[in-house]
């Protein structure tokens, strides 16, 4: 959080229930009323919420980029995609059919689920911008995730932007939000480019 406040942002850093409590889609739910709650509260903090912004890495770019692109979550919480103002993702995994290991299995049970966690299949404008990080040395997440995802945006019409870093690996993506390890904060300064060019209107 520190990355974004510093630079005059307001943050909410919400937790969601994990495997094996519960399995898809109900951690995507979690995040969707962590969304609504901020939606009605965060004018109580400073906080404006007309310009929300959903985000994370991972997991939670994947979390991030279904409320973002498929209407369903925020629809169960009388919300739009439309209601926020961008989606970053950083390494995140949007296309990552067929499961390669058991635990994926396990978290995403069925081929109907399965089909459904896919970020490239659900997109439905209208969408809110998306800028969409990565590492180029990323082997736990590949960079075609990314890619590919960024190609069904532009396929629906929609704005997206796709930013590449040379020498990041999949940790390092999201290490380069934490004070010490910056470097020379381009990650942090891509993601506040993006945020400011939303809100300039």
């Amino acid at each position: 959080a520190e990355a974004l406040t510093a630079r005059g942002y307001s943050v909410v850093i919400p937790d969601y229930r994990k495997y094996p409590e519960v399995v898809f889609p109900a951690f995507v739910e979690d995040a969707a009323a962590a969304v609504a709650w901020v939606h009605r509260h965060i004018a109580e903090y400073g906080g404006d919420p007309g310009r929300i912004f959903v985000a994370g890495h991972s997991a939670g770019a994947h979390i991030a980029a279904l409320l973002a692109l498929d209407p369903t979550y925020l629809q169960a919480q009388a919300m739009s995609p439309m209601d926020l103002r961008g989606m970053i993702g950083l390494a995140g995994p949007y296309d990552f059919l067929p499961l390669q290991t058991a635990r994926l299995k396990a978290v995403f049970p069925g081929e109907h689920l399965q089909y459904l966690a896919q970020p490239v299949n659900v997109l439905q404008p209208p969408n809110p911008p998306v800028l969409l990080l990565v590492g180029r040395k990323d082997e736990t997440v590949l960079p075609r995730n990314s890619e590919s995802l960024a190609q069904h945006i532009q396929k629906t019409g929609g704005r997206v932007e796709l930013r590449y870093f040379e020498n990041e690996g999949h940790i390092g993506m999201a290490l380069r939000l934490a004070r010490p390890f910056q470097g020379d904060g381009r990650v942090v300064q891509a993601i506040g480019e993006f945020i400011d060019r939303e809100t300039a209107f």
